[in-house]
C-alpha cells in the first residue's frame, strides 16, 4: 500500500486518517496567487500557460498539508475552444457569445485536446514531479452547466435563456448537450492519459434543472461521460458534484455511476449517509463561509462532520470552492483538526 491516502480509499484500503484537499484551494485567498496571474495578460491566457498552470497547482501545497493537488485550469476552456468568445471580466465574471436556440450552430468537430494542450503538458509535468502521496486530480464542467453559460452567455441568477431553450428548443438543446458529453469526454480522457489520478465533474448550475428534466441533463450526461471513458480503458475514479441537487442527489448517487458524490454546504450530512448510495465515497460539506472568521463553530462543526463518517469513505473538503475572504490560518488549522482525528 502507497501513502496516496485519496487512491487508497478509492481501493478500499483501511486507513485511520481521513484524506482532505479543499475545492479552489489555489484561489485569490493566498496572496502568491496574485503574482502569478499578474503574469500573463488575462485569465484565459493564464489557463494556456502550462508553467503558469503547475505553479497554480503546486501554489496551496506550499502552505498546506493536503492530500491532493487539483489542476488549475476553468470548466470554460471548452466554451472557449468552441469559439464563444469567453472572456472573464473584473466585478462581473465569465462573459462569452451566447448561442441562440435553433439558430445557432453546434460545433461538432473541434480538436478539444489540441486546443488545450498546455493543459495537458502541465499535467505531465505536474504527474513527475509531485510527490506520489498526492493525488492529482483533473476536471471538466458538466454538459448542462457549460450549456447554461453558453446559452446565457455569463453566470445568471435563474438562467433563463437555457430553460427556455429546453422548453422550446429541445432537439437543438439536446443536440448541445450530446455535443458537450463528447468534448468533456475528450478533456478527461486527455487529463487522464496526462497523469490525472481522479477526474472531477462539476455540475455547478445543477439546481437549475427543472425537476421533469433532472435525469435527462444531470444523471444520464454524467452516466454517458463515464460510460465513454470507460470504453476508452479510462478506469480512474470519478467524482461528481450535482450542487445544490437537493433530493435527487439520491438517485445521482445510484444512477449516474460516479465513484464519489460532492455535498455541498446546505446537504444534511446525516440525511445523505442514510439515503445516498452506500457503495461510493462520499466529499465535502463543509461551509466556506465557516472559514473567514476563527471561530468556535467552526471547529465543532469539523468535529460534527467527523463524527457523522467516522465509519464511512469520506474525503474532507469544503461543500463549494474557498472564497477570496477566507483565511490561511482557518484552513491550517481545519486540516489539523481533521489530521489530528483516528477512526
Amino acid at each position: 500500500m502507497n501513502n496516496n491516502k485519496i487512491l487508497n480509499l478509492f481501493n478500499n484500503e483501511p486507513s485511520s486518517k481521513i484524506p482532505i484537499w479543499f475545492l479552489r484551494q489555489a484561489g485569490r485567498h493566498i496572496p502568491e496567487y496574485f503574482s502569478i496571474r499578474s503574469k500573463s495578460k488575462n485569465f484565459i491566457d493564464f489557463c494556456l500557460n502550462k508553467d503558469l498552470i503547475v505553479e497554480s497547482t503546486r501554489l496551496p501545497l506550499k502552505y498546506y498539508d493536503i492530500d491532493a493537488a487539483i489542476v488549475f485550469s476553468d470548466i470554460l476552456m471548452i466554451p472557449w475552444a468552441m469559439n464563444r468568445d469567453v472572456k472573464f471580466v473584473q466585478g462581473v465574471g465569465p462573459v462569452m457569445n451566447p448561442m441562440i436556440p435553433d439558430e445557432t450552430n453546434i460545433l461538432n468537430n473541434i480538436n478539444i485536446v489540441e486546443h488545450l494542450k498546455p493543459l495537458e503538458d502541465a499535467l505531465t509535468i505536474l504527474k513527475s514531479s509531485l510527490s506520489k502521496n498526492i493525488c492529482l486530480i483533473g476536471f471538466a464542467g458538466a454538459p448542462w452547466t457549460l450549456a447554461c453559460y453558453m446559452i446565457d452567455g455569463g453566470s445568471s441568477k435563474d438562467f433563463i435563456e437555457t430553460r427556455k431553450a429546453i422548453w422550446g428548443s429541445y432537439n437543438w438543446f439536446n443536440k448541445l448537450i450530446k455535443t458537450l458529453i463528447f468534448y468533456v469526454v475528450d478533456i478527461l480522457e486527455m487529463q487522464a492519459k496526462a497523469g490525472a489520478d481522479v477526474l472531477m465533474i462539476f455540475d455547478s448550475w445543477s439546481h437549475m434543472i427543472p425537476s421533469v428534466f433532472w435525469n435527462d441533463f444531470a444523471i444520464n450526461p454524467t452516466k454517458e461521460i463515464i460510460k465513454n471513458l470507460r470504453d476508452r480503458k479510462i478506469f480512474n475514479p470519478i467524482i461528481g458534484f450535482p450542487f445544490k441537487g437537493g433530493n435527487s442527489i439520491i438517485d445521482y448517487s445510484y444512477e449516474s455511476g460516479v465513484d464519489c458524490i460532492s455535498l455541498d454546504w446546505t446537504v444534511d450530512l446525516p440525511w445523505a449517509i442514510k439515503n445516498i448510495n452506500s457503495e461510493i465515497i462520499i466529499q465535502g460539506n463543509l461551509d466556506p463561509a465557516a472559514l473567514i472568521s476563527n471561530n468556535l463553530n467552526l471547529y465543532k462543526n469539523v468535529d460534527f462532520i467527523l463524527s457523522c463518517i467516522a465509519d464511512k469513505r469520506f474525503i474532507f473538503n469544503v461543500g463549494h470552492g474557498l472564497t477570496p475572504e477566507c483565511k490561511i490560518e482557518n484552513v491550517m488549522a481545519v486540516i489539523k483538526q481533521v489530521k489530528n482525528f483516528r477512526r
